[in-house]
């Protein structure tokens, strides 16, 4: 006889090598469950991934494209330092926007590059970044009133002062070569010209919303149960007031921002339509 057929297993062997092997089918089973039943249960619990929305961004049609193409064509060969175009639905401001390296040139210089005192044009501060996406821009004109026969410009700033002027234009449209802004009017106060809200920057959010707070708490004229907010970014337009030449009337507004575009522009796109008041 041969070794191997002479050798028998023990009962207690035979036990532990069935032990063994059903341990090993058994596990065997539990991993080719997790590969190929998992996957449309728990695996798709255990690995979750949260997506936030994506931001909406705003779109210009084509048809305001070429809009604002044909416009900037003309005012660009006017004045190559044209950034941008002003207008407030229903009123007589209806003006071009230029910005140079100072505050002080186009307070004498007209949009033609004729010279002339107070005529002047309405220009950005020149540390206000021109495509308007600074959190505060300021632009500035001249109110001109009963010193000039012209009486365009930043004249019907000053009527904002009164509150049902103020409640009946609520929106002012910028437009530049790109797009087409949109603003709702949120405060109108008198200040000292040499006030400290003159500012185009900020050292955080907390600094920006604090300022924003002062001032719509402090006018007398606002849209009434506004919760401003340093996410927000404002335009304010600034002019004198006729009375007192040491005083300033600032119009602030809020920007619609590009997540309320869609359902703003359905709603008041076809009244904020661009209509010249200029002759």
């Amino acid at each position: 006889m041969s070794r191997r057929s002479t050798t028998k297993k023990s009962p207690i062997t035979k036990i532990i090598a069935s032990i063994v092997a059903v341990a090993i089918v058994a596990l065997g089973g539990f991993f080719i469950y997790k590969s190929f039943l998992a996957p449309s249960g728990d695996k798709q619990n255990d690995a979750k991934v949260t997506q936030e929305a994506p931001k909406q961004a705003y779109t210009a049609s084509a048809e305001e494209k070429e809009y604002l193409a044909n416009k900037f064509k003309g005012l660009l060969a006017t004045n190559s330092e044209t950034v941008g175009y002003v207008y407030i639905p229903g009123t007589q401001l209806d003006e071009p926007v230029v910005q140079t390296t100072d505050n002080a040139t186009y307070l004498d210089k007209r949009f033609d590059g004729v010279n002339e005192p107070l005529m002047g044009a309405v220009f950005m501060d020149a540390d206000n970044k021109k495509d308007f996406s600074d959190r505060l821009t300021w632009l500035f004109g001249h109110a001109r009133g009963s010193k000039v026969a012209d009486h365009r410009m930043f004249k019907d700033v000053n009527y904002f002062s009164r509150q049902e002027y103020f409640d009946a234009h609520p929106y002012v449209v910028i437009e530049t070569p790109e797009r087409k802004y949109y603003y709702e009017a949120v405060a109108m106060i008198i200040v000292p010209e040499e006030t400290a809200f003159y500012r185009t920057s900020f050292d955080d959010d907390a600094d920006f919303e604090k300022q924003l707070n002062i001032i719509y708490d402090t006018a007398e004229v606002k849209k009434p149960n506004v919760k401003v907010s340093a996410k927000d970014k404002y335009l304010v337009l600034s002019t004198c007031r006729e009375e007192d030449d040491t005083i300033r009337a600032n119009l602030y507004l809020r920007q619609i921002p590009d997540s309320e575009m869609s359902d703003f522009v359905k709603q008041h796109g076809e009244s904020l339509q661009y209509k010249p008041t200029r002759e």
